[in-house]
């Protein structure tokens, strides 16, 4: 039997994969609309990056709400605004050990009508000398105040 025939079989079979994993594919990619929360879910977010890559931690900071319950964990957890304050001014001292931040994969989903949760991952690109570059992933939960979305809890792994 010639090689081309044997080979048929298999060039179908893998026809059919590429096929169905592309149909598979466009199936997931499915546009939507956002809802208003998840858009500013997102632009808290955004925002966040921008002022890091401004070095700006009281802006970066400034969307998280000023409440003894606030919460981030940072390798530990700490609580209240003043102490979040302390924990990124004692790990990032300078605009060095800062560097420049890049956000990807941003989700966010709305958790009832005043609350939002946005996830996604970051990668951190500094010098070796302040801590090297580094790639992880954040969580952040957000609570709609008087004063707009505050983050509530903030979590980078």
């Amino acid at each position: 039997m010639p090689r081309t025939q044997t080979l048929r079989p298999y060039r179908i079979a893998a026809f059919l994969l590429c096929t169905l994993s592309l149909y598979s594919s466009a199936q997931q990619d499915k546009l939507y609309t956002a809802s208003r929360q998840q858009l500013e879910a997102v632009k808290i977010v955004l925002a966040q990056e921008a002022a890091w890559n401004r070095g700006d931690i009281d802006a970066f900071l400034s969307r998280f709400k000023d409440d003894p319950e606030t919460q981030i964990m940072m390798g530990n957890s700490v609580r209240g605004l003043a102490n979040i304050h302390s924990a990124f001014r004692l790990n990032y001292p300078n605009r060095e050990a800062m560097g420049a931040i890049a956000y990807s994969n941003v989700e966010a989903r709305e958790l009832g009508e005043n609350f939002a949760l946005a996830t996604g991952k970051y990668h951190l690109e500094r010098s070796k000398k302040s801590g090297g570059s580094v790639d992880g992933t954040f969580t952040e939960i957000m609570e709609k105040t008087p004063e707009g979305w505050m983050i509530i809890f903030s979590e980078t792994t």
